[in-house]
């Protein structure tokens, strides 16, 4: 009676271990799935791209399409952003006769990419999902909702505070150069979509750098050891996100690097402390020492060597 309730024990935790939708498929059956769900995201990408292009913005005055004004919904949204980020005294060029059926083109795609990134984002949750372990779940879902979280921050932080600095900062050299401020189209809207792309990513910084502790691939002693060298880094990425926008604002951008990078720094610690005592309690770090998948040595690794399985 006691080996049935141990065998029925060790069953159970098996079970609790697999991923819970997980069924046996074939390499064909998985890139047939791939292929259905790239299927899926390619048209959506293609509806909204086209509903940039050529819907009317005029959804709710049907008055002006009747008496033949007619605004893309693309129109709309290069109209926002020049309101949002352009300096009054900057003139905008076209310079050659297709720049701007190029813009028009380009920003229809990009605002369809951005339309389309739930249904993406769902298509890759549905294609991953079913393979994942219960704890992998459990990290990783936090971590894409940090993830999304900081990087919409990003974006707007991108979009209302830097972009617009920046280019109010380029007409102070205007002024001392003795040039006028006039500038591209093509220039204009490629720097916002950097400026405003690549500070949405640096906030993301906090949560992978949480990731790479939590996964035994960083410590938050070797961070604290190259602090200074980071915070060379960060300088660095943000004059180089920030090209024309003087000290002034490759300081204030460093700043909020700063408070981000300490603030992912503090959470790390904080796992960190967490994981040792756990250790603790369960009677020090001899027992966590070897892969509760297949029993090899982790050599305190997060991922085990010989199966490459998360402990997390």
């Amino acid at each position: 009676m006691g080996f049935s309730e141990a065998g029925r024990l060790r069953e159970s935790k098996k079970s609790e271990e697999k991923p819970k939708d997980m069924k046996e498929m074939t390499l064909l059956e998985h890139l047939m799935e791939l292929r259905d769900r790239l299927k899926v995201c390619l048209i959506t990408i293609g509806v909204m791209t086209m509903i940039m292009l050529a819907f009317p913005a005029q959804i709710y005055s049907p008055q002006e399409l009747l008496e033949g004004y007619y605004k893309p919904m693309v129109t709309v949204a290069l109209e926002f952003l020049r309101n949002t980020v352009k300096p009054e005294v900057m003139i905008l060029i076209g310079q050659t006769i297709t720049a701007p059926l190029e813009i028009y083109f380009i920003a229809s795609l990009v605002f369809g990419l951005a339309l389309s990134s739930p249904v993406i984002g769902y298509e890759i949750f549905k294609y991953v999902d079913p393979a994942l372990y219960p704890h992998e779940r459990r990290m990783i879902y936090p971590f894409l909702s940090a993830f999304l979280g900081l990087f919409l921050a990003g974006l707007f932080f991108g979009l209302y505070i830097i972009t617009p600095f920046t280019f109010r900062a380029m007409l102070i050299f205007f002024d001392l150069v003795g040039a006028e401020p006039i500038i591209t189209i093509m220039d204009f809207y490629t720097t916002i979509l950097v400026v405003t792309l690549a500070t949405g990513a640096v906030f993301t910084t906090p949560v992978i750098m949480n990731l790479l502790v939590r996964v035994g691939l960083l410590s938050t002693k070797s961070i604290g050891k190259y602090r200074k060298w980071i915070y060379g880094g960060m300088y660095i990425i943000a004059a180089i996100i920030t090209p024309d926008g003087g000290m002034f604002a490759n300081l204030i951008l460093l700043a909020v690097f700063a408070v981000l990078f300490e603030g992912g720094l503090l959470f790390a610690r904080r796992y960190e402390k967490k994981r040792e005592e756990g250790r603790e309690e369960k009677g020090g770090a001899a027992p966590e020492d070897r892969c509760r998948f297949c029993g090899k040595p982790l050599d305190g690794r997060i991922f085990c060597p010989s199966c490459g399985r998360s402990q997390v």
